[in-house]
């Protein structure tokens, strides 16, 4: 099987190699230890099936214009399936959360949690506002690549796409080594009050939330990472896009602690985890070479 993949990605970009990395390491992570996760052979057969698919559309995007599109824009439905797989190996290395490190920081920092502060200064108008800058992350990305994929020179997208899969990787990479579940279940007992509902942003969020959202996966935060590598390159390419997103991405960091998903420092962490990533692909120092740095015209 490793060899028909092997065989079927020889045209294969960065973000595919870094897709197949990212599910032989995990499968070769829950073969090594199967009692450590629940449905192991579930996550293994998820695995090849992924592997598979992704080494096929890399063979099979020379083919035609549909196919190379279906290849570009993949990533985001695999992107999902990561997020979901990297909460079930929470315990594939660690046997506890961590979360007590970030609280001891956290409250050398602040003399009330960030995520109850805000809490109790919360309001319905407060509530919307922020979710309506929680709800830009999951457009984000489709916005920005929907910007650059046009362009005659496909380089900005290729760097926008390679961006993204190295900063989740480097997020999944230490929600396996630091495993943290979150300020909803750590400051339970401190949130002894309900967020005041909004309106429809709060709506959507929490139906997002309630129907795909993990238990886990707390530092990083992989959304403000994702949503600072779609920034980066909205800033460096299409600057007046750029502005125009600069609010949403600050409303969605102050929206995750907020809404109790994250500490104030997963939301800082975020951003350079972001931003590294975005900053090596961009100078060519990862990624393909000579994808370089400059500013290229549009068509």
């Amino acid at each position: 099987m490793g060899r028909r993949i092997w065989r079927r990605s020889a045209n294969a970009n960065f973000t595919d190699k870094m897709f197949l990395v990212l599910f032989s390491v995990a499968t070769v992570a829950v073969l090594a230890s199967p009692g450590r996760v629940k449905l192991p052979w579930l996550i293994v057969a998820v695995n090849t099936i992924c592997c598979l698919l992704v080494a096929g559309l890399a063979q099979a995007a020379r083919q035609s214009r549909l196919w190379r599109f279906l290849h570009d824009w993949y990533p985001l439905g695999i992107f999902i399936v990561c997020f979901e797989e990297a909460s079930r190996l929470s315990f594939v290395v660690r046997d506890a959360w961590q979360d007590h490190y970030l609280l001891a920081l956290e409250s050398r920092l602040f003399a009330v949690p960030p995520t109850v502060w805000l809490g109790r200064h919360g309001s319905p108008l407060l509530t919307e506002i922020l979710e309506i800058g929680y709800f830009s992350y999951f457009v984000l990305l489709m916005i920005v690549g929907g910007a650059l994929y046009p362009w005659a020179d496909k380089r900005p997208f290729r760097q926008l796409m390679d961006a993204t899969v190295l900063s989740y990787s480097l997020c999944y990479l230490v929600f396996a080594l630091f495993p943290t579940e979150g300020p909803a279940h750590t400051l339970a007992a401190q949130h002894n009050f309900a967020i005041p509902g909004g309106g429809p942003f709060h709506w959507i969020v929490g139906l997002i939330q309630e129907n795909a959202g993990v238990h886990g996966n707390a530092f990083p935060s992989a959304h403000v990472a994702g949503a600072v590598v779609a920034l980066f390159y909205a800033w460096r390419y299409t600057p007046r896009l750029g502005s125009g997103l600069t609010p949403l991405v600050a409303l969605l960091g102050v929206g995750a602690v907020y809404d109790r998903y994250h500490y104030a420092s997963d939301v800082v962490a975020g951003i350079f985890f972001g931003l590294i990533p975005a900053w090596l692909v961009l100078r060519g120092w990862v990624g393909p070479p000579g994808s370089g740095g400059a500013i290229l015209a549009r068509p």
